[in-house]
């Protein structure tokens, strides 16, 4: 379980993620794929270019950070990424890379808002949500036989 600090931490993060959410996504998937061009194949890169998949993670960012203190709200949310993921062939081994390059993006974008407190937040609630993508990830795959 995340720490109420963090919660706390989080929820107050919550306007300048939705005034900035989209443009940490961007610079995310800008980082990711310059680190990780492997990562590239897995994504359709027209969602990239219009903005759409970027956008849809902002949203979900966002979404989390607003419920994180009732994570069952996200149940539809988290059972329609975790399947796309399956689709993707994400696997457990990339979700640090993708944390590393939301960080970073936090970081780039937010400036002087990236506190010690908010990033130290972040990692935490990064990991969590993580750690349930990848255990429904995984049941998902073992339901279907993969």
């Amino acid at each position: 379980m995340i720490s109420q600090l963090s919660i706390d931490i989080i929820k107050s993060t919550v306007p300048v993620l939705k005034k900035n959410g989209q443009q940490i996504t961007t610079r995310m998937y800008e980082i990711m794929f310059q680190n990780h061009p492997e990562i590239k194949k897995q994504f359709d890169m027209s969602a990239q270019a219009d903005g759409s998949q970027p956008a849809r993670l902002a949203t979900a960012v966002y979404s989390y950070a607003k419920q994180i203190d009732n994570l069952s709200a996200l149940k539809s949310m988290v059972e329609n990424i975790a399947h796309r993921h399956v689709q993707t062939h994400v696997t457990p081994e990339q979700y640090p890379i993708v944390g590393e390059s939301l960080l970073q993006a936090m970081k780039d974008v937010l400036q002087e808002a990236a506190t010690e407190e908010v990033m130290a937040a972040w990692t935490e609630a990064y990991q969590i949500l993580s750690q349930v993508f990848i255990n429904r990830e995984q049941e998902i795959q073992h339901i279907s036989g993969k």
